[in-house]
């Protein structure tokens, strides 16, 4: 969905002269309160590949990300809360996967918490097929894929069950052209294993955010055009402390939608710093002084 926002955005941004789009990153908190924190976390995999039915390479790809995920995961963790983690790399049989057998593996490692993988699986989906049709008659088909990461999670503590959570993650791929009467093949998954191990990251991002400190990306536009022409040079220049002053001599502008646009832009570059409260305050003001979308659009962002 994000990805598609930001093509959405950039396809924006392209038929107009008076926005920039601005991508950064931001600290979000965890949904989830842990109670009590966790004094030790496990990671560990219980999916079987080779019970799977999977081709050779594709089993040993899929033993290698999700390998790649646990540690990760793990190093996130502990830089994020300082948390300490350790992870059960291959395949570990929880025998039934029940709560004993669980609560089992906590004692044996001497850990509070587990994340618990029980299913993993990255492909690619095709989503549609555009047919064009020849000035010959003859007609051009071409299929789209997304590439898709779908992952079980578990979260235990030593009192049971806290979550089960089903991350399924999604973004456009690539197209290619369909031989007439023949359905076309898709990506192979271990020929793009740089994009599934992206994906399966991404995912991984999710599934965190759910119960620590963690991180997403946002995209927004900026006002640059007739009477923002400094901001944009400043912008132009990365120097966004410059942008942000030269916003806040419009906050007060009689033209209400120029202060409103100002005092968005001031909100996004805020947000863009880490200063959530501000960029919140700013917000505020500019949909006080007009009825600005895409200022009521990042505020539901921070009221969801």
């Amino acid at each position: 969905m994000y990805r598609l926002l930001v093509l959405y955005i950039f396809l924006l941004v392209s038929c107009t002269t008076t926005n920039r789009a601005l991508s950064y990153t931001v600290q979000t908190k965890p949904v989830y309160k842990i109670d009590p924190e966790p004094q030790k976390i496990i990671l560990l995999n219980t999916c079987n590949f080779a019970t799977k039915k999977i081709r050779d390479k594709k089993e040993e790809l899929f033993i290698s990300l999700t390998d790649s995920l646990m540690l990760w995961a793990s190093g996130k963790i502990t830089d994020k809360t300082g948390i300490r983690t350790q992870v059960l790399t291959g395949y570990t049989d929880l025998a039934g996967n029940t709560d004993s057998t669980v609560l089992a593996q906590l004692k044996e490692y001497n850990a509070s918490h587990a994340i618990i993988l029980y299913s993993f699986n990255v492909f690619f989906n095709q989503t549609h097929v555009d047919v064009v049709k020849n000035l010959d008659g003859k007609k051009d088909r071409t299929a789209y894929y997304d590439i898709v990461a779908d992952i079980d999670y578990s979260f235990y503590s030593i009192a049971g069950l806290l979550k089960n959570k089903t991350i399924l993650k999604k973004r456009f791929h690539s197209s290619r052209s369909v031989i007439s009467g023949l359905l076309a093949v898709g990506p192979n998954v271990v020929a793009q294993r740089k994009d599934a191990r992206d994906i399966m990251l991404e995912n991984g991002q999710d599934f965190l955010n759910y119960f620590f400190p963690g991180e997403a990306g946002r995209t927004r536009i900026i006002f640059t055009g007739k009477g923002f022409e400094a901001v944009n040079a400043a912008l132009a220049r990365n120097n966004y402390d410059a942008a942000l002053t030269e916003n806040l001599r419009f906050i007060d502008d009689s033209n209400k939608e120029k202060a409103a646009k100002a005092c968005y832009n001031c909100a996004v570059l805020f947000d863009r710093k880490g200063q959530p409260g501000e960029a919140k305050t700013y917000l505020q003001q500019s949909l006080s002084l007009f009825n600005l979308r895409e200022a009521r659009s990042m505020l539901n962002d921070f009221e969801e």
